[in-house]
Formats: structure tokens, C-alpha cells, sequence
């Protein structure tokens, strides 16, 4: 899986992500997006391409005070290879952290051979 952040309008954050191969035989990718709700977020894979957009709003009606964290888009995206079964991918949003597990093919998935003895 190749990552590929592509072009946008206007600039976007990239989140905060680490990919990890878990002896599973499954991928998860683990991306912080803090005050991204589950509507304003689109997964989608298009082709051989994985694009993750999350939309981070400002309330209108506040007054602030200080305000580090801007709003704007997250955005990024990878390149699946073969290996990747693209009908198995599950994505959870929980606490501002969004998981995505991708299931490898059966035939790279790691096995075991059964020794005999003679």
C-alpha cells in the first residue's frame, strides 16, 4: 500500500496515520481525526485507490477565545496493491480515531506447514 495525498482545492490536513500488518493477516490503518464526524467523513475506494475525507467544521455561532485546531478537510489516500482484498474493508469512527482494517488475499496470508515425522 503506497500512500498517495493528492491535490485538493483547498489545502487539507493530512491526519495523523500509521499503518500497521498485524499477525492477523490483516492491515489496519489508524488515522487521528479529531472533531470529524462519522457524517462528514467519506471512505471510499475508487479502482486501486483508498481515499479517506473528513470534513472538520467550525461552530458558527461561537465567539473564540483561542483557537488552535482550524477548521478544513482531511485527506488522504493510498494506492491498494494486489495483495489487498478490496471487498473485505472495515472502517470504525470512534473517539476522533478511525480505524480501517484491510483483509490480505488467502494467498499471502501467512500459514503454517505441519511437520511430519518418519
Amino acid at each position: 500500500m503506497a500512500d498517495k495525498t493528492t491535490e485538493h482545492r483547498v489545502p487539507a490536513l493530512r491526519p495523523q496515520s500509521m499503518v500497521l500488518e498485524a499477525g492477523d493477516g490483516k492491515l489496519h490503518v489508524v488515522m487521528e481525526m479529531p472533531g470529524v464526524s462519522q457524517q462528514n467523513l467519506d471512505v471510499r475506494i475508487d479502482g486501486n485507490e483508498l481515499r479517506v475525507v473528513g470534513r472538520r467544521q467550525q461552530a458558527q455561532d461561537a465567539k473564540y477565545l483561542l483557537r488552535e485546531r482550524r477548521p478544513g478537510d482531511y485527506l488522504q489516500a493510498w494506492t491498494l496493491d494486489e495483495t489487498i482484498d478490496q471487498n473485505r474493508v472495515d472502517a470504525v469512527l470512534r473517539h476522533g480515531i478511525l480505524t480501517l482494517t484491510l483483509d490480505l488475499k488467502d494467498q499471502v496470508k501467512p500459514r503454517t506447514v505441519k511437520i511430519r515425522s518418519e
